[in-house]
């Protein structure tokens, strides 16, 4: 199955971090617009960084509004 989606900047550290842990069932066979960004060697220069701050921070501070893989049912 193949699967397109369009990914706003805001929700892009979240996509990021489901792909990751679904490397061995996930693989991008096809991408337009920026490169898949690769959240472990991210350099604090780039200008996606502040982006990835900024969701992780909004994540610590409204812990309530936010699940994790854990919390879906997959059913």
């Amino acid at each position: 199955m193949q699967l397109t989606i369009d990914v706003k900047d805001s929700a892009l550290d979240k996509v990021m971090y489901l792909l990751n842990h679904l490397k061995s069932d996930v693989k991008i066979i096809s991408k337009n617009g920026i490169e898949p960004l690769d959240i472990e060697i991210i350099s604090k220069e780039d200008s996606d960084y502040q982006i990835l701050e900024n969701g992780r921070k909004e994540r610590l501070t409204n812990l309530e509004n936010y699940g994790t893989i854990d919390n879906i049912n997959w059913n």
